[in-house]
Order: C-alpha cells, then sequence, then structure tokens
C-alpha cells in the first residue's frame, strides 16, 4: 500500500480493524496534526482490487492477525488455519506420511472443496505452487513472523483474481516495514515423546532516507510421531468379526470392536515364515529353523484371517507412523524505494528451503519357496518338503514364505524442497482520484524425493532361490540371473547374507521435479464520476501468467524395477492471459433506511492456452441500513482450470479385472434400469448380439493405463452469500455477523477406475459420454483390450451452510476483555461424481465434513500481561452415512473438543516471555476404527507446553 503525501506535512498510518466483527473488514487511516484530520486514505481488502475508506467488504473476510498466531501457541500458518470452522485440512504433517509425493506438505481446504479449489495470495498476489502438477500453495514456505495478518474471503473471489479461488481466497499480509532487530525462540514439547518442535526467528529492518526494508530468517523443526509413541495409537482398537453375527437379523453387525492392544500379522516375518503341518516357523538370527512365537490369538476378522495380540510378525503399530518430521528454513525479505512522493518501487524475496520424510514398514513380500533351496538347512528343507501341496493339474506347489524385510532397513521418502521467489513492483498515484500497482514475479519449487531401503524386486526374487552347483557352491538358479551378476541372498536368518548379495538386490532411487511460475500484471483503481450518492469507484486489472512443472523418475522407477514403486515422467505448461474490472456503484445515500446502498460487481476474461477461454463474474448488493446494521448480497459464477498434473500426468500401468457389459454372459446381471441402454449401446459400437470374450481374457486382470487428459475443460461453480453484520450502537464493543452461503460446481474433474469407465459408458444415454472415448475394443476379436483412467468433467457438488461470527470487547478497571466465536454450520455437502441420480453421495456428518465446528477465543489483558484461552469444537459424526446396523456397532463419532490456553508478559518494553499449554485436557481422538489415527480431523499430537521468549533491540 502505498500513500498520496501531496501534503507538505508527513502522514503518519493507523490501519484499525473494526471491533464490530472481524468478518467484517473496515479500516480506516489516519493523518494527524494537531488533532486535525488532514487526510484519509484508500487500502485495498480482501476480495476487491478497489481501493476503499473504511467500507464494508464487499465478501465475509475472516481475519487472523499475526498476535493471533503467537497466541495459538504456533510458528506454521497451517496449524492455526487447521482449526478455522470454515476451513478443512487440505495435506498436512499429519495426514501425509504415507503419500509419498507429498509428505510434510501444508495446505488448506477451504469449505472442504479442494486445495485446488483454495487460492493462497500473498500481499494480493499469486505465489507459486508446493507441488508438480498442483497449484495449492505450501503455507510452510510463508514464515509466522512476518505475517501482519491473514484475510480469508470465500465466495465470489474468481471474477477478482483469476482460477483458483472457487472456495475463496487466503490472503496473507506480510509486514512491510520494521526499525530494529526482534529475536524469537521457542518450543514445544508434549507430554509423550515424539511431536518436539524448535523454533528460531530475528527480525531486521531499517529506513535510510527514501529506502526501507524489513527481513526475517527463521528456522524450524519438528520431530515425528510413531504409532509406538502414543498410547492410543500404540493400543489401537481392533475390529473383528461379531462373533454372536446373526445373517438372518438385519440388525446384527457383523464387525464389532472386540478390544484395544498392538495387533500383529504372523504372515510376515523379519526372518521369513511359513507353515508346515499347522504349526508356523521361521528362523533364529543364526539360519536354524525353529516354530515361531506366537502371541494371543484373536478371534477371527472378517474374511477369516486370525491375528494376534504381541508375538512375532509384523506389528501394525511398530510399522506406523503418525506425523511427519519436518525441517523449514525461511528468509523473507521486502525492500521498499520512494521514487518521489508520488511513487515507490517494492522488491519481495523468498528463499525458502524445507526437508521432510515419509516412513513405513520395510518391504513385505510374499513368494514361494522350493525345498531344494540350498540355503536352507535338511531340517528345513524336511518341513518345507512336508508342506508342498497338489494342484489340480497334479503339479506340486510349493509353500508361500512371508518375509517383512528388515535388514533392508523401513523405507523411507525423503522430500527436499526448496523454493526462490522474487516480486518487483511499483505503485503510486496518477492523479488525485488514481492510483496504480504494477508487478512482475516469479517463482521455482525444485522438489526432489528420494527413497531409502528399497530393493529391485525381481532380483531380490532371483537371490533368494538358490541351488549348489556341480563345484559345490551355493548359486542362484536363474542362469541368467547368474549371468548378470546374481548372488544367493540368504534371508533365512537375521544378518546372515552376503553383503555383495545384499548390494546386488538393495538399490536407492531418486525423483527430481520442478515447478516454475512467471506473472506479470496491473492494476488501476479509483473514481470514475460522482452520482448523488458518492463517486462510482473502479479497478481495472490485466495479468499474463506461465506455470510449468516437470519430473524426471529414476531410470529403474520408470521402468518398474523397484518394489512397490513405479512412475514416469512429468512435463507440462499452460499460460493465461486475463483482463478484468470491478466497478462499486453508490445507488442511495441517507434517506429513511438506507444510510448507503451500494452496487458491487466485477466481470473478468480469461484466455488459457489449456482449456480456451472463459469468464467469471459478480454481482453484489451492500446495503448499510443504519450505523447499527450492514446487509450483503453476493451471486458469482467462479471457474478453475485443470492443473497440469490433471491434464498431463504421463502414463503409468495398472491392471483391474473387468466384466463386459456387452457380453451374453452377463446380460443376466445388468442393471434393469439401464438394460436396453446398454445394449442398444453395445450395438451401436458395433458388438455382435452373440459376442462372449474368451476363457483367457475372463480369466486375467487387463492392462489399463492411469494418464492425465489434454481434453479437460473448466470446472464451473456459482454461489451466493446473503448476510449481515450488526453492531448495535447501545451495546459497545458487540459485534454479529451471520452469512449465509451456497456453492453449486458443475463439470468438477474426477477419475474413474477401469471397471466404472466400462459400467458408465454403456448406461449412459448413447455412446457421446465422457467414459466411452476411455476404451479400445479389438476390431477383430471385440474384446476391450484397452482402458484409461482418465480424469474427466463428469461431477457435480453442492455445499451450503452459515457463517456466524460474533465479537464483545470490554474494559474494565481489572483488564480488558475480548471474546470472539466463529462457527459454521453446513447444512449440505452433496456430490454426484457421474451424472447418474443414484450414484449421489452424501458426505454431510462423516468425518470429515461435520454439521457445526466452533472457534472460540476469550483473551484477557491487563497492563503488560495478556492470557488467551482457546476451545476448538467440531460436532459428533459418524463413520459413514451409508451404514446400516448389520455392517458394524462403530459407525459413531463423538463430538470433540479442545482447550488450548497461553500467556504472555511484557517483562519490559523489549523483552517478552510466552508460556502455554496446548490440548489442555490431553484429548484423544475417538478410540474407534476410522476415527482413532485421523490426523485430518483431530489433535493427533497430544497435551503439549510451549514456551517462548521474544526480544528487541
Amino acid at each position: 500500500m502505498y500513500t498520496n503525501n501531496k501534503l507538505s506535512k508527513a502522514v503518519r498510518l493507523a490501519l484499525t480493524l473494526s471491533v464490530a466483527s472481524a468478518s467484517a473488514l473496515s479500516f480506516q487511516a489516519f493523518a494527524a496534526e494537531n488533532d486535525e484530520v488532514e487526510k484519509v486514505e484508500r487500502i485495498e481488502v480482501t476480495g476487491s482490487k478497489i481501493k476503499r475508506i473504511g467500507e464494508l467488504a464487499p465478501t465475509p473476510v475472516t481475519v487472523i492477525t499475526g498476535d493471533g498466531l503467537v497466541d495459538a501457541g504456533v510458528v506454521n500458518i497451517a496449524d492455526l488455519l487447521h482449526k478455522m470452522p470454515n476451513t478443512l485440512v487440505g495435506l498436512s504433517p499429519e495426514t501425509t506420511n504415507n503419500t509419498i509425493f507429498a509428505s510434510g506438505l501444508n495446505n488448506t481446504n477451504l469449505r472442504g472443496l479442494g486445495s485446488n479449489r483454495t487460492l493462497v495470495l500473498v500481499n494480493g498476489r499469486r505465489f507459486v505452487s508446493g507441488a508438480p502438477g498442483s497449484s495449492a500453495v505450501d503455507l510452510n514456505n510463508i514464515p509466522t513472523a512476518m505475517v501482519e495478518r491473514i484475510e480469508i474471503s470465500t465466495g465470489g473471489a474468481s471474477a477478482v483474481y483469476g482460477s483458483d479461488a472457487i472456495a475463496g481466497v487466503v490472503n496473507i499480509i506480510t509486514k512491510k516495514e520494521y526499525d530494529g532487530v526482534s529475536v524469537d525462540v521457542s518450543t514445544t514439547r508434549p507430554t509423550q515423546s515424539g511431536g518436539e518442535e524448535e523454533y528460531a526467528s530475528i527480525t531486521f529492518g531499517s529506513e535510510v532516507g527514501k529506502a526501507n526494508f524489513i527481513a526475517n530468517l527463521s528456522w524450524s523443526k519438528q520431530a515425528q510421531i510413531s504409532f509406538m509413541d502414543r498410547d492410543y495409537l500404540r493400543d489401537a482398537p481392533i475390529a473383528i468379526q461379531n462373533p454372536d453375527y446373526d445373517s438372518t437379523d438385519p440388525n446384527s453387525p457383523l464387525r464389532t470392536v472386540w478390544g484395544y492392544g498392538q495387533q500383529v500379522l504372523a504372515a510376515y516375518h523379519p526372518a521369513t515364515v511359513f507353515t508346515s503341518g499347522g504349526v508356523r516357523y521361521t528362523f533364529s538370527e543364526d539360519g536354524v529353523v525353529r516354530p515361531m512365537q506366537m502371541g494371543q490369538a484373536l478371534p477371527p476378522l472378517v474374511g477369516g484371517r486370525v491375528d494376534y495380540i504381541g508375538g512375532e510378525g509384523y506389528s501394525f503399530a511398530e510399522n506406523s507412523f503418525m506425523r511427519t518430521p519436518l525441517e523449514r528454513i525461511n528468509f523473507v525479505t521486502q525492500m521498499n524505494y520512494d521514487i518521489n512522493d508520488d511513487h515507490r518501487m517494492t522488491m519481495e524475496l523468498n528463499l525458502s528451503r524445507s526437508d521432510a520424510y515419509g516412513e513405513s514398514s520395510p518391504a513385505f513380500l510374499q513368494f514361494r519357496v522350493a525345498p531344494t533351496n540350498a540355503m536352507l538347512s535338511p531340517e528345513a528343507q524336511q518341513l518345507v518338503q512336508s508342506a508342498v501341496t497338489t494342484n489340480a493339474a497334479g503339479n506340486p506347489v510349493n509353500p508361500i514364505f512371508g518375509y517383512l524385510a528388515s535388514d533392508f532397513g523401513n523405507r523411507q521418502y525423503s522430500q527436499d524442497r526448496t523454493l526462490a521467489r522474487i516480486a518487483l513492483g511499483f505503485e503510486g498515484v496518477l492523479t488525485d482520484m488514481w492510483s496504480y500497482d504494477i508487478y512482475a514475479a516469479t517463482g521455482r519449487v525444485q522438489a526432489d524425493t528420494e527413497w531409502y531401503g528399497e530393493m529391485f524386486e525381481d532380483r531380490f526374487y532371483q537371490s533368494i532361490d538358490a541351488v549348489t552347483n556341480a563345484n559345490g557352491d551355493v548359486v542362484c538358479r536363474d542362469a541368467v540371473a547368474r549371468a548378470n551378476g546374481c548372488l544367493p541372498l540368504n534371508i533365512f536368518g537375521r544378518g546372515i547374507y552376503d553383503p555383495a548379495a545384499y548390494d546386488w538386490v538393495s538399490t536407492d532411487a531418486i525423483r527430481r521435479s520442478s515447478i516454475t511460475q512467471s506473472v506479470a500484471g496491473a492494476t488501476v483503481s479509483g473514481d470514475l464520476f460522482e452520482l448523488p450518492a458518492g463517486f462510482i469507484a473502479a479497478a481495472f486489472s490485466a495479468e499474463y501468467r506461465k506455470e510449468m512443472a516437470e519430473t524426471l523418475p529414476d531410470p529403474a522407477m520408470r521402468a518398474g524395477l523397484l518394489f512397490n514403486n513405479q512412475s514416469q515422467p512429468l512435463k507440462g505448461s499452460f499460460d493465461v492471459s486475463e483482463v478484468s474490472a470491478e466497478v462499486s456503484i453508490p445507488l442511495l445515500a441517507d434517506i429513511a433506511f438506507i444510510k448507503m446502498l451500494t452496487v458491487e460487481t466485477a466481470f473478468r476474461y480469461m484466455d488459457y492456452s489449456t482449456s480456451g477461454s472463459d469468464n467469471a463474474w459478480k454481482i453484489g448488493i451492500n446495503w448499510e441500513v443504519n450505523d447499527d446494521l450492514r446487509v450483503r448480497l453476493n451471486r458469482a459464477k467462479s471457474v478453475r482450470a485443470p492443473n497440469i498434473g490433471e491434464l498431463y500426468n504421463p502414463p503409468g500401468q495398472t491392471f483391474r479385472t473387468l466384466a463386459d457389459p456387452c457380453a451374453v454372459s452377463q446380460r443376466g446381471g445388468l442393471n434393469p434400469q439401464y438394460r436396453d441402454q446398454i445394449l442398444a449401446n453395445c450395438a451401436a459400437q458395433g458388438v455382435p448380439v452373440d459376442f462372449e470374450p474368451s476363457t483367457e481374457w475372463k480369466g486375467s486382470t487387463r492392462p489399463g493405463f492411469i494418464i492425465g487428459n489434454t481434453d479437460l475443460k473448466n470446472e464451473v461453480a456459482n454461489d451466493i452469500t446473503i448476510g449481515f453484520v450488526y453492531t448495535p450502537s447501545f451495546i459497545d464493543g458487540l459485534g454479529i455477523t451471520v452469512d449465509y452461503w451456497k456453492f453449486e460446481l458443475d463439470d468438477v474433474i474426477n477419475s474413474f477406475t477401469g471397471p466404472d469407465v466400462v459400467k458408465y459408458c454403456y448406461q449412459s444415454s448413447s455412446l457421446n459420454n465422457p467414459y466411452c472415448p476411455l476404451l479400445e475394443r479389438d476390431a477383430e476379436t471385440f474384446e476391450i483390450v484397452n482402458y484409461f483412467e482418465k480424469p474427466v468433467n463428469s461431477a457435480s457438488r453442492e455445499v451450503e451452510g452459515v457463517d456466524i461470527e460474533t465479537s464483545y470487547r470490554f474494559d474494565t478497571g481489572l483488564g480488558d476483555f475480548n471474546f470472539r466465536l466463529i462457527s459454521t454450520y453446513m447444512s449440505k455437502y452433496d456430490t454426484n461424481p457421474t451424472g447418474f441420480a443414484e450414484d449421489l453421495i452424501d458426505d454431510l456428518g462423516e468425518i470429515e465434513y461435520p454439521k457445526w465446528k466452533h472457534r472460540f477465543t476469550t483473551e484477557y489483558s491487563y497492563e503488560d500481561f495478556a492470557a488467551v484461552l482457546s476451545v476448538t469444537h467440531r460436532s459428533s459424526t459418524v463413520s459413514s452415512n451409508d451404514w446400516t446396523p448389520n455392517q458394524n456397532d462403530y459407525n459413531d463419532i463423538p463430538s470433540y473438543t479442545t482447550f488450548d490456553l497461553t500467556a504472555r508478559y511484557n517483562v519490559t518494553d523489549d523483552l517478552q516471555v510466552r508460556m502455554g499449554v496446548l490440548n489442555m485436557f490431553d484429548r484423544n481422538p475417538p478410540r474407534l476404527p476410522g476415527a482413532y489415527n485421523n490426523g485430518a480431523a483431530f489433535d493427533v499430537i497430544g497435551q503439549r507446553i510451549t514456551a517462548g521468549v521474544n526480544y528487541k533491540f
């Protein structure tokens, strides 16, 4: 923000947030000398590019101040955003441990519409995304020490800011200037081990002549949390087949919770395990075969498998991890130079690096071992021979061995992300009525992933199958493998293998990737002409943006040679040119029941190199009834262009079991509602009436490809917001804001598996649908020979609810009090992935989408002391809305509330100390299947103590 300083006297600005409601963003700027107001400045609020004078924001805006982050006891912006009622967790260290390329990312998700539909801006400008192919910004790259405030605006933002703003905008406003040095350090210690956090930051700045700058260098580190670090994760709920299940009783649950404990799967062992004569055998460390030590047998699971409590095998708790470790270093600086009284140059520089890694169990494999394997002792060979069975053809079948590859170590997915971004801008005034802002920015993220504890899967199978040659040497059985360097790998024990054989099998791998964003934009804002009610204000903008992403996996990954990891290169880009106009028209003023009535309009035209041209618009009414009551209404159309990943994801092969609805043998099981249409579509494709696939086709999984889709078009959303802000003059300091909102999304991008592609192709009203082009049939045999699991514009979504925000501030002789309650009531969350009526999915009230979410804060301050009590609540939910009593007896998830208490004390003007207890009462997630380890919905860290100190000099 740049001030027009044509007055000869210096202007001192102060931004004051309206006490009425934090969601009614009302700013005032003062220039005072001798207690006389000389100048009132226009500023820009989130949701609009028109600079305004203390007006009601055109769309609802929730504000989080920098002090609010400190009071929450967090050192990452995402940690507080995840607690806001109008947001859901996009990605976080608590949800990404097993998401290979996303470990440690922090994204926010407004309204639950998706991180890719939530636009994150920094100082009103685009910021480079955090992962290749995605448009979601990684909040790890923005240090909390530089945050002045965060403004969350929902609905109608696409017309002002462009694509990705379907759900709304999170605009992070950073500090612009500083004089001095500030050092801040803090630590957070959970009361159970794991998850410790450290933080250190130094902020410094100065003003010299016409130039000033602010810079911040910060470091933070959070430790890993494994399931063994938390009692409620370690002793997890165990769901079994109900021993009293009655299949004739619709109210008899098939599954029930047996109890809690450390569940062990006996089918895998670090020294291998096999069954002979009804007894499970494994090997001691030196390779001697012995009976496996079994724990307490559990009742059978659904499907008949029997697991154990304790004993040897694959322990779920010992091999599971809850929170991804994350280390961040951020450097940010903003420099400003006043060219003259009317024009200023600005520069923003962001440099950051984050390191995270996901961790999971060692590789686990099952394979058959021949009794002639030369690495088995004679006793073991005899037991294996006893376990050999005969198939229907009379051929011998060797027993299955289960192996947990602990000698190769846990599989780790190291994520190394480096960001560099620079923005250069010029801003100022053109006339007494018009200002301008132009900028150019470029950003790049280098995101490299490295795998540890990996193996060449084919080499592994070759190396563990050994025979004795004519010279009495133990060698690999496969002659071709021997010629390629295969050496016998003895896994029938622990650590008794030949290191050279281990080296031939084991490997690390790496995938390099990058994201590049270049943006140039310009905005002019001012008054067009004056009406009786006031000036018509306008803002006109133009923007050009180019996005590129690229990945290059390790050659072994591209060839699919590694255990459970295959990846192909990605390379894609798009550019977009946009122009927009925003106009604020005052219609009436200072008449009965209308202090001010304003129409707000915006229109944006965008031309994408990929999805073509499109537009977004909004129209709204701001009605200031009187000094106490303001009413607003907004109607908008927003769009989201497909991102690079959706467009250009490289082909990755997959295998599915398919049923062909055109086959004669399938006709008896066709859905009667679609039977005639299915047969008509089959005939239209030229499939013979007597068609039947071959036995080989029906008896095997069929290959297909997961791939991007360059034919995708833009998603479209229509939303409406109706609300009011009430600040009664007879109760000083009270503000109430209520906003009803509704989003209707069409052409939502969605992906389908091969069987669903087949199903919806033939159930559609004709072959002209999104699914049939994803299938290929052989021209002679008519068998389905290929299918593509591509994203298509097939889904729709409808989300509806109410936001309520209340604040009350008052002063007493014993201190000042400030209460703030932010609530969101969600009344609808429906998704239809296909367009077929029977496929409508009601997610409302499930774990991720509770009907009610609240955040209540109470702040008390007295002189140099301040304390904040924060309460976060989510209403009761269910695991599934499709639940029926015969499925299980643990569908209901209780409500969940946590309390945080923090305090700060200014020892001197320069020294501040802080302490706090987060999750005061150590509230764990509900101990139910599907909920006890849900890091997106519940606090999985537990009670923790935080302490910090800030010193300025």
